[in-house]
């Protein structure tokens, strides 16, 4: 009993040494809620904001985009952007189009993403969750070799309901690799 005692007290103080090591860049990299307020200030506003194709918010540069939901009647983006160093995901529903057919988005919710390492990818568009495809699915994936990545390190899931992005956990979800095809 009293050995037990110790091994208690043992653990706790692992886990609070394990727990200062960490630095507090590692601990604000990503945002697992996308609770509007643990973004920066910066960030916070661009919340609501409606863009065009001529008006994309200054600072910020577009990597990858995906669209989903045009079949249903709504059509929302998963945007992959970058201001400087910083990855973030913005979860924009297109709220019209001009003359042109161009169209304008209002950003609803954002992520702030991790650092991404050179053998992890950000995964679109591709992935299942719980067996079923998703299109509302957004991880940070493992690269390997192989038709089915089970490997993800992080998931987020674009909640068309209520404009949000959710945590999802990783062990419900599976990414196709699709350079696995090339």
């Amino acid at each position: 009993m009293i050995y037990r005692h110790y091994i208690e007290i043992i653990v706790v103080l692992l886990l609070v040494i394990l727990s200062c090591g960490k630095k507090e860049s590692d601990q604000k990299a990503v945002s697992t809620d996308s609770s509007k307020s643990e973004l920066p200030a910066e960030y916070r506003e661009l919340i609501d904001t409606e863009f065009g194709p001529d008006s994309f918010p200054a600072g910020f540069e577009e990597k990858t985009g995906y669209v989903f939901g045009f079949t249903e009647g709504d059509e929302y983006v998963i945007d992959h952007v970058t201001q400087g160093t910083v990855n973030l995901l913005w979860f924009c529903k297109l709220t019209r189009r001009d003359a042109e057919g161009r169209p304008y988005l209002k950003i609803l919710d954002m992520v702030i993403l991790p650092e991404l390492h050179p053998d992890e990818i950000l995964s679109i568009g591709n992935c299942n969750y719980r067996q079923e495809p998703d299109p509302e699915i957004v991880a940070v994936v493992k690269l390997v070799r192989n038709e089915i990545t089970t490997e993800i390190h992080h998931v987020w899931r674009a909640d068309r309901t209520t404009g949000k992005f959710k945590t999802v956990p990783a062990d419900s979800v599976q990414c196709i690799d699709e350079s696995f095809f090339l």
